[in-house]
């Protein structure tokens, strides 16, 4: 009941769904180190990024909850394939559909499921300069969103392993996340 509840919800924000068992999902150590190695311009800038995250040990040790994943996408058109400011802008969409979604997918995985985790895709973006360059704490706890890649899946080989389409044409970016749950 709880995957065909989720799956709706998911539906209702994102292009593409998928549940598949969280042992099923690819981590890759060389996804964290791009996010290390700063290609997006927000590392030690982020509560949701490294190093604030935590290291990959500790991140992947409370994973162990959990039995399912559930895999969502939204696919965006861009001008062009130069167009960074629609790739910023679809990206802080996405963002705001995964805050959306985890408001709705709280009250249905609380009671069992306290400890879910919701992951989108890059840095979080719900604030205009994060409190974490102040050392002050995270001023939305709630809905701050970590990403698959500080987690360090695999994005493009999980997409593939399942029959998603990682890459959706030219002019077009795809932003994935998922929802790790006990089933």
């Amino acid at each position: 009941m709880k995957t065909e509840q989720l799956t709706a919800i998911t539906e209702k924000f994102f292009d593409h769904t998928k549940d598949i068992t969280s042992s099923s999902v690819p981590f890759d150590e060389q996804v964290r180190v791009m996010c290390e190695q700063n290609m997006c311009g927000q590392l030690g800038k982020c509560w949701t990024c490294p190093p604030a995250v935590g290291s990959l040990e500790t991140l992947h040790a409370g994973l162990s909850l959990f039995t399912r994943f559930m895999i969502f996408d939204k696919v965006y058109q861009l001008e062009d394939s130069y167009d960074w400011e629609g790739m910023v802008e679809s990206q802080k969409d996405f963002t705001a559909r995964v805050v959306a979604a985890k408001k709705e997918i709280r009250p249905l995985l609380e009671e069992s499921d306290p400890d879910f985790l919701i992951l989108g895709a890059g840095s979080c973006s719900l604030c205009k300069t994060c409190s974490y360059l102040s050392q002050e704490p995270c001023r939305n706890p709630d809905d701050a969103v970590t990403s698959v890649e500080a987690f360090g899946i695999d994005a493009m080989t999980m997409m593939g392993q399942n029959n998603l389409k990682y890459n959706n044409g030219a002019n077009t970016v795809t932003y994935i996340g998922g929802i790790f749950y006990k089933g």
